[in-house]
């Protein structure tokens, strides 16, 4: 399994953890299945114990990610039917003690309570049987009680990062990048020939992308680079510009107006309008437009964009990141990508030291050092993976809690060599149940897809996974 579907088999605490109270709310309603829902309540607490060895097992195990599986599937038909239960309570009590409805309920099928009792009884029965076939299974994966675990314990702190870019950057925070800055400035700053040719005439804007796997460091460099004052001095205008997987032409031009005005633009709905209004803010101008994180590997869609900023002064450039080496084929001009590099384990070492020592962190000793270098080795040269780990390790800040996230069996996947996953699965690993739920609950979305925070608190309420009643002393939820 990999690490992306272990995340979303994930939440199967949480939603066992909820039927625990409601269970025990019921059972003193419950009509004639008393027994059979303290069963239920006895096995999933039973469970509960042992489930987050069994989310961090799954990794190297696919039959805890299938046992994983077939047990969310029953606490969510658990939660149905106490679902039911909740519900035929409120409808009792809406209806009263009045002598009519009750006659009317012995006499219906339907609403005989003692029919009810035993139609309930039969879907219970069903589920602790699917339960203790789960619990039959789970004895053969020796899972470990979750109290004895030093790694694994709720309300640990993770570092989150939005997609949605913005040009500014501490350039302090860059650690092991200045011969790129400076490499990348004199690109920026140089008049570059379209060709070897003396007879040529040199470009009037001209391409330069920063080409690297994800986790780099691609838009921090561009950030730094953005803000040079070589660089502000140079350009007469400068915009910055998040692209992402859907290229949309007649947004990016919005956006440009946006970026060059520091101003909302409402697009016209004539695009030859929006594109004269491009033109005119950029003509005559020498600018550089960054565009971050591009996917678009279509030619004709690009070249649609490209001929629309080609009115800029001798020596504007336009400054792409992107991970895919194909995106920087079909941009390049005159002037080659920019292949950045992963860093030095001492680099990403100095990365996560900042952040592990930092105020209220972990306390520096031989030992601790010592094991933070070898943790350093796993976050195979990128400085992403770096910040990911000094945060977690600032927050885990005990000798044991570093051993626990070097021995961690997550180094032992596939992806662990390539790609910066197993870091943030570290870092979900260490949310509470509930925020794990949250977090997984926004896959349904589309990448950039702008989430209105209201209503996505309003879905998590309506999907159970927050509970309302415990937030109090006036705080809002929202």
């Amino acid at each position: 399994m990999s690490i992306v579907e272990g995340i979303f088999v994930n939440g199967v605490t949480e939603a066992l953890k909820k039927l625990v109270p409601i269970i025990g709310k019921e059972i003193v309603l419950a009509w004639g299945v008393k027994d059979k829902l303290k069963k239920l309540q006895k096995t999933v607490q039973m469970i509960l114990v042992v489930i987050a060895d069994a989310e961090r097992k799954q990794l190297n195990d696919a039959a805890v990610g299938l046992w994983l599986r077939r047990l969310k599937d029953v606490a969510y038909d658990a939660d149905f039917v106490l679902d039911e239960f909740s519900y035929e309570t409120m409808r009792r009590c809406e209806r009263g003690n009045r002598l009519k409805h009750k006659v009317m309920d012995f006499v219906s099928s339907s609403n005989n309570p003692l029919a009810f009792g035993f139609k309930m009884a039969k879907k219970i029965k069903i589920i602790n049987k699917r339960l203790d076939e789960i619990t039959e299974d789970m004895k053969r994966f020796h899972l470990q009680d979750a109290t004895d675990n030093t790694f694994m314990v709720h309300g640990g702190s993770s570092e989150q990062r939005s997609r949605q870019t913005a040009s500014s950057m501490n350039e302090s925070d860059i650690i092991g990048r200045d011969d790129d800055k400076n490499r990348l400035v004199d690109i920026l700053t140089q008049v570059i020939p379209s060709s070897t040719s003396p007879d040529t005439n040199p470009e009037n804007v001209s391409v330069v992308s920063i080409v690297g796997m994800g986790g780099l460091g691609k838009t921090s460099i561009a950030q730094v680079v953005y803000k040079d004052e070589m660089v502000n001095k140079l350009f007469e205008l400068t915009m910055w510009v998040h692209v992402s997987a859907y290229f949309d032409l007649e947004k990016l031009l919005t956006k440009i107006m946006e970026s060059s005005t520091h101003n909302k633009f409402d697009a016209p709905s004539n695009f030859s309008v929006l594109v004269s209004k491009v033109e005119e803010q950029l003509n005559g101008k020498k600018y550089l437009l960054v565009l971050d994180d591009l996917w678009n590997e279509n030619a004709e869609e690009w070249e649609r964009l490209y001929s629309q900023l080609l009115v800029g002064a001798q020596g504007s450039k336009i400054l792409i990141t992107t991970r895919k080496t194909q995106v920087a084929d079909v941009v390049k001009g005159s002037i080659p990508p920019y292949k950045l590099e992963k860093l030095q384990d001492d680099e990403c070492w100095s990365i996560i030291e900042k952040k592990a020592f930092s105020p209220g962190g972990a306390l520096k000793t031989a030992n601790v050092t010592s094991i933070g270098r070898e943790i350093a080795k796993r976050c195979s040269g990128l400085p992403l993976a770096a910040k990911f780990l000094g945060g977690l390790m600032r927050s885990r800040n005990k000798e044991v809690n570093w051993l626990s996230i070097l021995e961690n069996d997550i180094w032992r996947t596939p992806e662990s060599q390539s790609t910066i996953m197993p870091i943030l699965k570290l870092s979900y690993d260490n949310l509470s149940s509930e925020l794990k739920q949250c977090f997984s609950y926004c896959s349904i979305f589309p990448k950039d897809w702008e989430i209105n925070r209201v209503t996505m608190v309003q879905l998590w309420i309506a999907e159970g996974f927050l509970d309302t009643c415990n937030v109090g002393n006036g705080r809002s939820i929202y």
